[in-house]
């Protein structure tokens, strides 16, 4: 079986995404996608998720999968954090101590990028919610003759409260409702807010936040060659989510609208699992290169750990899980591009994160088998 399924994941790349890509590759200019609630787990798999999403991230990813779900998950909690990974390194490994404004000449041309984040879900037949709080923040000097720092920073936190029903006996929709306040935006902050070292004072220069309503719609549908193959359409922050303002001279910037197709497959065998999957995003954005909104990958699940690979936006993805009791720990390694189209300006990065959960069967005892722990039990 597995062999099956990596050799049509090939075909359908190498005879049908590949020429897409290179048609499409040079057609738009744009920089970094702004994209929120991926999990570890997708982000190792080259971003590709809707249509293999583990339960406890449903209500955040796609609501349809809500549907077909069968036991109550509690993640009670998810926190991690990422910084870009070589990119980073390089710049600390390289830093010269700090005498006059002539020093800071080491950093032109280089950029930082730090992110981290919080979250937590209950999850049951048809119904799930989720509360999140997101960081990312990432900023660059320039202008040598009046030096400054281009800084965005944004940080978010919401809830997300999910439903889902089925279709016949094959297909589930789903609808998620979300209320987000936002904090942030783009600045110019020049040096001397920087040397002062005051991270407070720095803060102060972001003044704009705001409280936005979305709305994500979403359809799963058990393809007929296999009940483990799955077509997923998901539509995140329909009609783009907008902020009202709260606080500042502005409203934060909105989000906008992601519609997503995805196709993945899945094979349970004794002691081992294997999942592949295909996803296109942001179909509706023309701002961004083909090549910049296809992701492909796949996970090799085994008794306490999982190994994960992909290709997002052209660059390989890594990832690697390891189960503990309760406790899982996950790994992302990934590059994401900056530029307008892939290979232009890619930055690499690294994720860590720690999630805490119970999973209980339809006769309320803790679900696993094979020895593997189990957050995905879903109707066949």
């Amino acid at each position: 079986m597995l062999p099956l399924i990596l050799a049509r994941t090939r075909i359908l790349y190498k005879f049908v995404l590949l020429p897409i890509l290179w048609s499409y590759g040079i057609s738009s200019q744009a920089s970094e996608i702004f994209e929120y609630n991926r999990s570890l787990r997708s982000l190792g798999m080259g971003g590709a998720y809707i249509s293999v999403v583990e339960s406890q991230d449903a209500p955040l990813v796609n609501p349809a999968a809500l549907a077909f779900v069968s036991e109550i998950n509690w993640e009670m909690i998810n926190l991690g954090g990422g910084i870009n990974g070589l990119d980073i390194y390089n710049t600390v490994s390289n830093f010269k101590a700090i005498t006059s404004a002539a020093d800071y000449s080491q950093y032109f041309g280089k950029r930082i990028w730090v992110n981290a984040f919080g979250r937590t879900s209950v999850v049951m037949p048809g119904f799930g919610m989720a509360g999140f709080e997101d960081f990312k923040t990432s900023f660059a000097m320039h202008n040598p003759a009046y030096p400054q720092f281009s800084m965005d920073f944004i940080n978010d936190y919401g809830l997300n409260i999910a439903g889902a029903t089925t279709i016949g006996d094959r297909s589930g929709f789903g609808l998620a409702v979300k209320r987000i306040n936002r904090w942030g935006g783009t600045e110019e902050i020049g040096l001397g807010i920087i040397s002062s070292g005051n991270g407070s004072q720095i803060m102060e220069q972001f003044k704009n936040k705001g409280v936005g309503y979305g709305v994500d719609a979403a359809f799963m549908t058990k393809l007929p060659v296999s009940s483990d193959t799955r077509l997923a359409i998901v539509w995140q922050d329909v009609g783009d989510t907008r902020f009202s303002k709260t606080e500042g001279p502005s409203a934060p910037p909105a989000i906008e609208n992601n519609l997503q197709i995805g196709l993945g497959t899945a094979v349970d065998w004794p002691g081992i699992d294997f999942a592949a999957a295909m996803e296109v995003r942001h179909i509706m954005n023309s701002s961004y290169s083909f090549a910049q909104k296809v992701h492909l990958g796949g996970e090799v699940s085994l008794p306490l750990l999982k190994l994960r690979g992909g290709l997002s936006q052209g660059y390989p993805t890594y990832g690697v899980g390891f189960s503990f009791l309760f406790f899982d720990f996950d790994l992302a390694y990934y590059f994401t591009e900056l530029g307008a189209y892939p290979g232009q300006t890619p930055e690499n990065r690294i994720q860590l994160g720690m999630s805490m959960g119970l999973s209980l069967d339809a006769d309320f005892k803790f679900y696993s088998k094979d020895g593997k722990k189990r957050k995905l039990k879903q109707r066949r």
